[in-house]
């Protein structure tokens, strides 16, 4: 199996004119201060700073973006990766925030009726 290397194009936002840039390039700014100082506890928090701008920013449907980040267990490693990537943090802080509350959601998974009985 190749590796296939995503290009630039393939993950570039597009135009929106539905966007204020303003109110975006402020929003990504106070995600990466809140990120650096700890100060996100929901995954949720990531869209609510600016619905509008952060779904263009991700390239994710509106529905899509909240029942991702509602629900952090449903993120790809893509939308960690694109949410660090729009807001200049490290990837690792970014997972970590997403992992914790992924935890706290997980219902540990029973796999008892699948091995030998005793």
């Amino acid at each position: 199996m190749k590796s296939r290397k995503i290009k630039q194009e393939e993950n570039t936002a597009k135009e929106d004119s539905n966007v204020n840039a303003k109110t975006l390039e402020k929003a990504l700014r106070t995600l990466k201060s809140r990120f650096t100082t700890n100060d996100i506890k929901q995954m949720k928090e990531v869209p609510e700073e600016y619905v509008t701008g952060i779904r263009s920013a991700l390239g994710l449907g509106y529905e899509t973006m909240i029942t991702r980040y509602h629900d952090p267990r449903k993120l790809t490693l893509e939308d960690i990766l694109n949410t660090a990537d729009i807001t200049s943090t490290e990837y690792e802080t970014v997972l970590k925030v997403a992992v914790r509350e992924a935890i706290k959601n997980h219902t540990k998974r029973d796999i008892s009726k699948l091995l030998p009985k005793e």
